[in-house]
């Protein structure tokens, strides 16, 4: 059993074209940052430099507001194919010494750092199974996935994400309560309501 987090990793995906916002939602500004590196620092600060970071659709104008030498930065052919390439790419880059993967999106702002360590306290009293938020009656990410699902991680297809795992391995599954993931931004109005609200 893990007595701590030392080989956790977070997988922050960031690849997508952000078609309805029509801008780079990866660089919207959210408390004197980008959406982004609000994601970066918020992982971070609980696991250090053990951070992989997915782009993909302008990829070149995100790198540059990127520290790379903090992250592990992968950059995804396939991003057109959906969300399940950039699951891929991003496990392809973990070490062979992880022990787990935390995977995130870099557009739920109201996602701090306590929600995260709250997901991992929870995997180190339970590591076999799969630790993931829950918002009314659904179950997403932020998700933490135990090394023995990477194989099925990588066999994702298409844009459901990692949704179709959490829902067929619910007998392994840890919901933890968390409104806070269930907004996210996907255009305009969305992020005026929440700058607006928060």
């Amino acid at each position: 059993m893990p007595t701590s987090t030392d080989n956790v990793y977070a997988l922050i995906l960031a690849a997508g074209a952000s078609t309805r916002m029509g801008r780079p939602k990866q660089l919207l500004e959210w408390r004197n940052q980008t959406l982004l590196t609000h994601s970066i620092q918020c992982a971070q600060s609980i696991l250090n430099e053990h951070i992989i970071v997915v782009l993909g659709a302008q990829n070149e104008s995100i790198q540059q507001t990127l520290h790379p030498d903090e992250i592990t930065l992968v950059i995804n052919p396939d991003w057109q194919e959906g969300m399940a390439s950039s699951i891929r790419a991003g496990i392809q880059a973990l070490p062979n010494s992880a022990s787990a993967v935390l995977i995130m999106l870099c557009d739920q702002p109201l996602i701090e750092t306590e929600h995260i360590q709250h997901l991992l306290t929870s995997w180190l009293s339970s590591p076999t199974n799969i630790i993931a938020s829950q918002y009314h009656q659904s179950v997403g990410v932020p998700a933490l996935f135990p090394a023995e699902f990477f194989v099925l991680l990588q066999s994702l297809q298409g844009d459901k994400g990692a949704k179709a795992l959490l829902n067929y391995f619910e007998e392994r599954l840890i919901k933890i309560p968390m409104p806070e993931a269930e907004l996210d931004i996907d255009n305009p109005e969305d992020f005026a309501r929440l700058t607006k609200q928060f």
